[in-house]
C-alpha cells in the first residue's frame, strides 16, 4: 500500500477511533496495521477530535479581558503566574487576540529602549549596570542574568531622567525623535 496521499476510508477511521489509546505506541501500531505513516494516523486523530487534551483548558471571555488588562502592566512571565497559565499559552493567546506588548502604561523593555535610543542591547545594559539608567527585572522571582540577558522593566520616568542627565551619550541620527520628544514633553505627538 502506498504511504503517500492515502485516501482514508470510513472503516479505517473506525479502526483508529476504536483502537487508539492516546499513546505513541498505539499510534505507531495503527500506522503499521493500516500501512500508513504514524503522521498520517496522527492527522486523522487530530481531524476526528479524539486527541487527548493533556489538561488544557480553553480561554474564557473573562480571562481574555483580564489578559488585556494585565498585558498593559506586566511582562508575559508575570502574567503567566498571575493567570496560572503556561508562558506559551499566554504568548499565543496574546497573539490571537492581537494584544501588542509594545503598548503599556508607563514602561518599556530593554529592546524597546534600544529602538528608541538607536543603540544596541550591550550599550543599554552597560547603562543599567552602571546605575545611569534605572531598571527593574520584570519578574522579581527570576532575576536577569549577569551576561545581560533577561527581561527588564524601564519606566518612562527613568528613561526621561537618563535622557535629561546624559544627552551627550545619544546620537541624534539614531534616536526615535517622536518618542523622545513625547517622553520629554509628556505629550503624545504620534496620535
Amino acid at each position: 500500500m502506498d504511504k503517500t496521499n492515502h485516501q482514508w476510508k470510513d472503516e479505517e477511521r473506525d479502526i483508529v477511533r476504536r483502537d487508539y489509546q492516546h499513546t505513541h505506541a498505539s499510534r505507531d501500531r495503527l500506522a503499521q496495521w493500516l500501512g500508513v505513516t504514524p503522521y498520517a494516523v496522527a492527522g486523522q486523530i487530530s481531524a476526528m477530535g479524539i486527541a487527548k487534551r493533556n489538561g488544557r483548558r480553553p480561554w474564557t471571555a473573562e480571562e481574555d479581558e483580564k489578559l488585556r488588562e494585565l498585558a498593559q502592566s506586566f511582562c508575559p512571565r508575570r502574567v503567566r503566574k498571575i493567570m496560572h497559565r503556561s508562558l506559551n499559552s499566554v504568548v499565543l493567546r496574546m497573539r490571537r487576540l492581537k494584544i501588542y506588548r509594545r503598548y503599556r502604561n508607563g514602561w518599556y523593555t530593554k529592546k524597546e529602549v534600544c529602538e528608541i535610543l538607536g543603540v544596541d542591547h550591550k550599550w543599554v545594559q552597560a547603562r543599567i549596570d552602571s546605575g545611569a539608567l534605572k531598571a527593574a527585572p520584570h519578574d522579581p522571582d527570576s532575576l536577569p542574568q549577569k551576561n545581560g540577558s533577561g527581561c527588564w522593566h524601564i519606566g518612562e520616568q527613568s528613561l526621561r531622567e537618563f535622557i535629561c542627565r546624559f544627552p551627550e551619550e545619544l546620537n541624534g541620527r539614531n534616536v526615535d525623535l517622536m518618542i523622545v520628544v513625547d517622553l520629554l514633553t509628556g505629550k503624545e505627538l504620534g496620535v
